[in-house]
């Protein structure tokens, strides 16, 4: 899998560059003689996620628990076991559900 992410990074060949305005802060920006804008998104996004899979926030990586959900998401606090509040409450629904029709079924 990540052999195909590398492949789409490599795509486009970037070149940082400062941008330090006068009255502003520094920021990096990236230069690209690439025309296809295809290629640069694709490519931005690889490096995007590249990023964020080398980096610290990969910990915080987690499968949603909600009942036919099939997004990940970075966890924000202890609890959190949802990626967004409607599959939360999906989930306590479903619960709900499967404590009622034990109890009567």
């Amino acid at each position: 899998m990540y052999a195909h992410l590398n492949a789409a990074a490599a795509r486009e060949a970037v070149v940082p560059q400062l941008n330090w305005p006068s009255s502003g802060a520094p920021r990096t920006e990236m230069l690209s003689a690439e025309r296809d804008a295809g290629v640069r998104l694709v490519a931005a996004l690889a490096r995007a996620a590249i990023d964020f899979l080398s980096g610290p926030q990969r910990e915080q990586l987690r499968a949603c628990n909600a009942p036919r959900c099939v997004r990940y998401f970075v966890k924000s606090h202890g609890r959190q076991e949802w990626c967004k509040p409607s599959c939360g409450n999906r989930a306590r629904a479903a619960r709900h559900y499967q404590r009622h029709n034990a109890v009567t079924g």
